[in-house]
């Protein structure tokens, strides 16, 4: 018998905000970490991207958060980046709107007299990146002293980000005793080690091993020599493939992102937005809400987008470059596929890639495909100056300071540099003698 929401016990106020959000059945990770959350225990959870993770915390938290009126926060929860905020706090809002909480959302970028002028005003629930928390708890008007319940999403994320100190450091500003949730998509031996180190009476639940990905994503890879070959697949791909939905294409940096978006935009104008770090938050959440409203079709994207942001009805998945961690490939393919629906991956593999591709091959539980290309006039000897090779016979030889001047065996050192290394007493012990012999 499948459980279903109204088989647990919630209050009035958020079990109709469930019911006003068509939520009937909870996913496999929500069911297994229901139970421990609401007996107190404290909670590790494993689980794909898209399957409900930030529900599993949420609804155990706002079911035993009473109203109050103190000014400082009894829940935190920590993601990494300023996407997840946002996420995060969209999610407290649909599921409070028949109760009476105060979410303040804390990340870099916005001014932090404001953010300290909103903190002050007093909060229920802080959802902040871990640098900015850090910063507001050092001025002392962000008091943690009275944190019930602490969430850390994605830790291997902010692991990877080299948020570990400022983790550190947060987690030692808590009161020990509080309960903890940490959830994420992967783990590593340092999750393991935060976890031991500082949860108790802790459940694991893994719904989703490392290197398991979504039964009904299919995933293919076709192999190109470089940036416009990938680029006519590309255009040929999207003039053939009827069929898709939203699209969503990730590269490797923030130049390929914008030469990317500047190259497809003058073939599909207004068919595709561009995230990377460089654009502000402004923009990038105009991004997301266009491609969710269907103003655009598609982004163009860093793996900034990678993890956490939740777009609906992705159809396709495509690694324009491939990602040099074999869990940020997860991430990104874990866009589309969604709660149940059918997702393809494709992966544009060059030459110097082929060795990122057989990495994430063996992390995986399923193999990648390789298919051959459509046509081979998609093939282009077309370089990016990026992708030339330097001829370093062609290169000038620049001479250092000290560099011997000669010819065949016989080395003329410059005097003038001799006179450039001269320290101030040796000159002058110079000068007295050019002196002495002009007398």
């Amino acid at each position: 018998m499948t459980e279903k929401f109204t088989d647990y016990k919630w209050t009035k106020q958020l079990l109709k905000a469930i019911e006003e959000q068509g939520l009937v059945h909870p996913t496999p990770i929500q069911s297994a970490a229901f139970g421990p959350a609401f007996s107190g225990r404290d909670i590790v959870g494993i689980a794909q991207t898209g399957t409900g993770k930030t529900l599993a915390y949420l609804l155990p938290i706002l079911r035993d958060l009473p109203f109050s009126q103190q000014k400082t926060p009894r829940v935190l929860i920590i993601v990494p980046t300023r996407e997840l905020v946002e996420q995060v706090v969209e999610e407290i809002e649909k599921l409070t709107q028949f109760i009476s909480i105060r979410t303040v959302p804390i990340y870099g970028g916005k001014n932090i007299n404001t953010q300290k002028q909103i903190v002050h005003e007093g909060s229920d629930i802080i959802v902040a990146t871990p640098g900015r928390l850090y910063d507001l708890a050092l001025t002392g008007v962000l008091k943690l002293k009275d944190i019930q319940k602490l969430v850390i999403d994605e830790c291997d994320e902010m692991l990877s980000l080299g948020f570990k100190t400022q983790l550190m450091n947060i987690l030692a500003l808590l009161p020990e005793k509080r309960q903890n949730f940490m959830f994420s998509a992967t783990i590593s031996p340092e999750v393991d080690q935060i976890a031991d180190s500082h949860f108790q009476w802790t459940e694991k639940i893994l719904v989703a091993a490392a290197g398991e990905t979504h039964d009904h994503i299919v995933q293919n890879a076709y192999h190109l020599p470089n940036y416009y070959s990938k680029y006519n697949f590309l255009l040929r791909w999207m003039e053939k493939t009827p069929k898709k939905n939203r699209i969503m294409i990730f590269v490797k940096s923030k130049h390929t992102a914008d030469l990317l978006f500047e190259d497809l935009d003058n073939e599909f104008p207004g068919y595709f937005g561009v995230i990377h770090s460089n654009k502000s938050q402004n923009f990038r959440n105009r991004m997301v809400d266009e491609l969710k409203s269907d103003v655009t079709q598609g982004i163009i994207a860093t793996d900034v987008f990678a993890r956490g942001i939740d777009v609906e009805q992705v159809s396709h998945v495509i690694n324009f470059d491939l990602p040099e961690q074999a869990e940020l490939y997860l991430h990104r393919i874990g866009r589309t596929g969604r709660k149940g629906l059918k997702g393809t991956a494709i992966s544009l593999v060059s030459p110097k890639e082929e060795v990122l591709l057989n990495m994430i091959k063996t992390y995986l539980k399923q193999s990648i495909v390789d298919q051959a290309l459509p046509s081979d006039d998609l093939i282009t000897e077309k370089l990016l100056p990026e992708e030339e090779e330097i001829d370093i016979h062609a290169a000038p030889t620049i001479l250092q300071a000290n560099h011997s001047i000669g010819s065949g065996g016989m080395f003329i050192k410059s005097t003038k540099i001799d006179k450039i290394n001269i320290k101030p007493k040796q000159r002058k012990e110079q000068k007295k003698r050019r002196n002495r012999k002009k007398r």
